[in-house]
Order: structure tokens, then sequence, then C-alpha cells
């Protein structure tokens, strides 16, 4: 049986203010880098067999503060997040109205739609995580340090693409954990967005804001 935990990366200014990433390289805050060696009290007891991050500083600076005894940490672009093309830098309010609402025109359809200024659909992203699968043991435990975009897309080929009344209903805090178990190639989600290793985590205030989303 192979298991994945996916972590999503430690904060940012940029989460701070709610100003979209994307493929933007990005460092971790001094909360991110807190969150981070939180997150390595719990990892410290469990065995790795690999360990993967994002090529983008945020993930791979949450690697190696969350696991600070791993040496090799394995770097790999199709872990990235969606590019976010012309609106990466800015926040919903910079936008002007005519790219909001291309923004939202995505979301009815973002597996068959590129996302406004990117060539990167969805579908692609799915498609690049399943590349990434695929050169992964059949069995094992493996931690992989990524962002929200790309972990969800990995939870929604477990349970099912988003809906236009649904499009981002799962909350992800930053170092949220998301397992997933393929038992024989058939995944079973079994826990989502763990962030009980930080502080008061019960009053997290929400991990992110998706305009141009329901």
């Amino acid at each position: 049986m192979l298991e994945i935990w996916w972590v999503r990366h430690g904060s940012t200014d940029w989460n701070k203010v709610k100003r979209w990433q994307g493929n933007s390289n990005v460092d971790l805050n001094d909360e991110g880098r807190e969150q981070a060696k939180s997150l390595a009290v719990k990892l410290a007891p469990i065995p790795f067999d690999q360990v993967w991050s994002s090529d983008l500083s945020r993930c791979y600076e949450t690697a190696k503060l969350a696991l600070p005894l791993i040496d090799n940490i394995r770097q790999d672009q199709r872990l990235r997040e969606i590019n976010f093309g012309l609106v990466e830098g800015h926040t919903w309010s910079e936008l002007s109205p005519e790219l909001q609402q291309e923004v939202s025109n995505w979301w009815k359809d973002p597996y068959n739609l590129r996302f406004p200024g990117t060539e990167e659909t969805l579908q692609d992203v799915a498609e690049r995580l399943e590349s990434w699968l695929k050169d992964l043991p059949r069995e094992g435990r493996i931690i992989a340090f990524s962002h929200g975009g790309l972990i969800r897309t990995a939870v929604w080929q477990v349970v099912g693409p988003p809906t236009d009344e649904r499009q981002w209903g799962m909350e992800l805090g930053n170092t949220g954990i998301v397992r997933i178990r393929y038992n024989e190639g058939f995944p079973i989600l079994t826990a989502f967005n763990d962030i009980t290793h930080l502080k008061n985590y019960w009053q997290a205030p929400p991990a992110q804001n998706v305009p141009g989303s329901k």
C-alpha cells in the first residue's frame, strides 16, 4: 500500500493579504517558519520512505524546517501551484472588473478553460500530478510539500471534481496535512487539513479566500 502525506507550505506575506501567488517564488514569513517548526514535532516520529517538494521556495523551506534531519528532499516542478497568470502578485480588489469576470468565468469550467493569461487548465494540473504519481513506488509512505491548488487537485481525483455549486469547498490551512492511501491503486482520503500541530489551531482564521469562486 502507498500512503502519501500532502503538506501545504507555511504562511507567506502574500498569504496574509490574500495576494495570488501561483508560480511566483515567495518566501515564508516568520509565522510560516514557526508553523513549519511546529509541524516538525508532529512529523519527527514518523518514518517516510521519500520526501518531495515543489521547487518553489515556500514549499522547500517548509520541508527543510519540518524535517530538519532529512538531507534528500526531491524537488519537482510538477508539484507547483497552478499558474495564475495575469492575477499573480495581485489581490482580488486590485483586478479590473473585466479580469475579475474572466476569473469568475474560468471557475465555471476550470478543467477545460485556461486560467486568464496562461496556457494551463486544471486538467493540465491534474495531468502533471498524475505524471508525478506514476513515478512513485507502489508501496511505502511518502510526504510531499506543495500548494493549496495542487493538493486540492489530488483530493478531487479521489472525491470527484468541484462543481459549479461547490467550487472550492475545502479549507486547507498553511502546513495543513492531507493523507491519501492507495491500496492496489484505489485511493482513499484518510485525513484532510490536519493543523492540530499549530497553537490554538481551533481559532485559526479562514486559510484562503478564493475570489471568483462561489
